[in-house]
């Protein structure tokens, strides 16, 4: 699972625009592998390319981190200045970390 999470939702709110709520919501469906849909929560995530819509339209999945974290970086303005550059490196940690919560939901499945 992950390793430190209070300092992933710290960094998903800081860096990357997250509100607290939103950030929690997208950890809960890493771990439990879906949403239902009328979790409001949710929307927000699925317009940042956080979560999609299941085959039966009943659940949101959640991302893969490495591309749920790449859109959350893509949508930031001006990702060539040094500052960015750093925020991308902190991105790619920080997908690494949130990998394993992905994964081991699946292995579960």
């Amino acid at each position: 699972m992950i390793r430190d999470e209070a300092s992933v939702l710290q960094r998903l709110t800081l860096e990357f625009g997250l509100t607290q709520g939103e950030a929690e919501t997208y950890i809960e469906a890493l771990k439990e592998g879906s949403l239902r849909v009328g979790d409001r929560a949710a929307l927000p995530l699925l317009a940042r390319g956080m979560l999609i819509r299941g085959a039966d339209e009943k659940v949101y999945l959640p991302v893969h981190p490495r591309l749920a974290i790449s859109n959350l970086f893509r949508s930031l303005p001006d990702r060539t200045s040094t500052p960015m550059k750093a925020k991308r490196r902190m991105a790619d940690k920080l997908t690494l970390e949130l990998i394993p919560a992905y994964e081991a939901r699946r292995g579960r499945e």
